[in-house]
């Protein structure tokens, strides 16, 4: 396979998350990995024995490779030694991905990303499931008071 140069007038990146990665010239491999466990609580108590990976099988199973339902043919002619571009505006590059300028040959990439909300004060949406926090619940230290709701309008 023939490398081509690249020529990039300028790269205006405004955020790089996590795991991310910019590569400006070739490289072989990338391979990015990000594990996240978020808990939002209204009341912000913490009993120090969350956010064990363990807990959570979905965080070791493998992920499966994508296969094509059907073998293919590719051709690619790459007419030319290089490829101009203007310039790359990027807003940002998301948690686990790559902005590449350059060749590649395998990038591998997987999130796995577990958020836990858990509120007292009564939420939008449906009503039929109990999701929060009883009020004098064991699972409440000290005196929490409802939240107090805006007037309808603002």
């Amino acid at each position: 396979m023939m490398a081509r140069l690249s020529i990039v007038g300028y790269v205006y990146v405004i955020e790089i998350g996590a795991s991310s990665v910019m590569q400006v010239g070739d490289n072989v491999t990338t391979t990015l990995d990000t594990n996240v466990f978020a808990v939002q609580r209204e009341v912000p108590i913490y009993y120090g024995n969350e956010g064990s990976f363990k807990a959570y099988p979905f965080y070791q199973r493998p992920i499966p490779t994508p296969q094509p339902p059907e073998p293919f043919t590719m051709c690619v002619d790459n007419l030319g030694s290089y490829i101009r571009v203007r310039g790359i505006k990027v807003l940002g590059v998301g948690s686990t991905s790559v902005l590449q300028i350059g060749s590649n040959r395998l990038i591998g990439s997987q999130a796995r990303i577990k958020n836990i909300r858990q509120f007292i004060t009564d939420k939008p949406g449906p009503h039929g499931k109990q999701t929060f926090i009883k009020l004098g619940s064991e699972d409440v230290i000290g005196d929490v008071l409802p939240a107090i709701k805006p007037p309808l309008g603002l």
